[in-house]
């Protein structure tokens, strides 16, 4: 994920992309051990790759579809789609040539499944330059995946309405997002005199923003999932570990939960123009 905030304090965050977008050249290391190396990072891609399995098996007549990761990282999200037989296509986007270098060796290890090959295009660019080169591609995609992205944009809201104005009827939004947690202004507060890590985001949004702007753009919203909903306990056992996980998956879905994560994902289908 890759893309970045003009607003944040450059002693506190590292260098940003002439584009304005976050990029993670600089960190691609991290990125892997601290995000997909990490319990929590393991546990969100699981659950969001299962609500991703859920909303395809009600569209099982569906096939050759195309599918489009913007930001995709390193690439976890693209590698599964195109293991998924009603997958013709899949379109990878970062502005992190890093991240895309690592996505094509992935593809060269698993040169056995020479499908992958065929399926995976990979591109250096951000989000707007992905809806443009598939706008002219002549192929729009029956799905856009955008998963810790929004957070790391420069105008997130208007990027996200850009791209929603630009799916077609019927295909299906996968939309990973920094969620709003705390609402007190002694939080707040607190939060703001905390030191950033490299990997905490530049913006947070509210769940009713975000459902807001996709009933707008005609969006119906078919799954929500709540991930990380309790405060994760980082010296925790083993066993405190997964009581943890195990409680967090069985409220994860569920109101009012699933709009209390950290991160929450939304499942959406554009409904109409």
């Amino acid at each position: 994920m890759s893309l970045t905030n003009e607003n944040a304090t450059p002693s506190n965050h590292p260098t940003r992309a002439e584009s304005g977008d976050r990029n993670f050249d600089d960190l691609k290391d991290l990125f892997q051990e601290s995000i997909y190396g990490s319990i929590k990072g393991t546990y969100r891609l699981k659950m969001t790759i299962q609500d991703l399995e859920t909303e395809l098996q009600r569209h099982p007549a569906q096939s050759s579809l195309t599918a489009l990761d913007i930001g995709g990282g390193l690439g976890q999200v693209t590698l599964w789609l195109a293991q998924k037989q009603n997958f013709e296509q899949v379109v990878y986007y970062d502005i992190s040539n890093e991240m895309k270098e690592h996505v094509d060796e992935e593809i060269r290890k698993r040169g056995e499944q020479h499908e992958l090959r065929t399926k995976i295009t990979t591109n250096v660019g951000g989000l707007r330059e992905a809806i443009a080169d598939r706008s002219q591609s002549g192929t729009p995609p029956d799905l856009v995946c955008l998963h810790a992205v929004l957070e790391w944009l420069t105008n997130p809201m208007e990027d996200l309405d850009y791209l929603l104005n630009s799916m077609q009827p019927n295909s299906i939004l996968s939309l990973l997002y920094y969620n709003t947690i705390e609402t007190s202004n002694t939080r707040r507060l607190r939060k703001r005199a905390r030191k950033p890590s490299k990997l905490t985001p530049y913006h947070e949004f509210h769940h009713s923003e975000i459902e807001a702007k996709l009933n707008q753009c005609g969006f119906e919203i078919t799954s929500r999932t709540g991930l990380r909903v309790k405060k994760f306990q980082r010296n925790g056992s083993e066993d405190e570990l997964k009581v943890y996980l195990e409680e967090e998956r069985r409220i994860a879905r569920v109101e009012p939960y699933c709009r209390q994560g950290r991160y929450n994902h939304i499942v959406a289908v554009k409904r109409k123009v």
